[in-house]
């Protein structure tokens, strides 16, 4: 069996027996930290950001970071005559749980509200087309959280999930259960580590069911001694 969901939906979402996994690996799982983070897009008219300001010469709008509200807004376009989509607001953590209690419009007239103090001789509003989108990953019951960050400490809890896939020294009961995704490897919230554990899987099942790496191309479990994370003692 191949899990690729958020470690957490395995004790929420999902029935799973609890002799596949060790203690230790179970308390891996639960330990791990997810962060709050929420988005909130609007479509618009057309890519009004890209109008030139006679008085500075600059485009109207661009990509932002800010200390306000909205901490991040990004802008995509599909041409100068066709409609855009803006998100208003990409928040993490505190930031998240500041738009969590809101329902979408407050959440976009929260943004605009802020983005106008950065923008004032820039109506927003007045371009904004169709319903406003939202998302709060951690009021999301299958995912319970954007991404995995990781607090200190945590490096060990950290190594029992990667390692996983290497299961030669497991009892026969906690063999063929395999973890792949962005919060199982050492890089989360991104694609990189959810690749680099899908192949680690993948040579897992191979393995587990009696296939073998070519030797002029060695998997990652056939080098896993030289290569693997430094266990830390218990």
């Amino acid at each position: 069996m191949l899990a690729t969901c958020q470690s957490w939906l395995l004790t929420t979402q999902v029935e799973v027996e609890e002799e596949l996994l060790s203690q230790d690996l179970w308390m891996a799982l639960d330990r791990t930290r997810y962060m709050q983070s929420a988005k909130t897009f609007v479509m618009v008219d057309r890519p009004f950001w890209r109008d030139v300001d006679p008085e500075t010469g600059r485009e109207a709008m661009s990509m932002t970071l800010t200390d306000r509200l909205t901490r991040g807004t990004y802008l995509f376009d599909d041409g100068p005559d066709r409609p855009g989509v803006i998100c208003l607001s990409y928040s993490w953590m505190s930031d998240a749980l500041k738009m969590l209690p809101h329902p979408v419009q407050r959440r976009v007239d929260l943004a605009l509200d802020a983005l106008s103090r950065i923008y004032p001789d820039v109506d927003i509003r007045s371009h904004v087309v169709g319903e406003p989108i939202t998302v709060s990953w951690e009021n999301d019951p299958y995912f319970l959280g954007a991404f995995k960050g990781a607090l200190p400490g945590h490096y060990r809890y950290n190594e029992r999930m990667y390692s996983h896939f290497v299961q030669r020294d497991l009892p026969e009961s906690e063999r063929g259960i395999f973890l792949a995704g962005d919060d199982i490897s050492f890089t989360p919230a991104w694609a990189e580590g959810a690749v680099q554990t899908a192949l680690n899987a993948v040579w897992g099942i191979m393995t587990h069911f009696g296939g073998r790496s070519a030797p002029e191309n060695p998997g990652p479990g056939d080098v896993f001694d030289e290569l693997r994370p430094v266990r830390l003692p218990d």
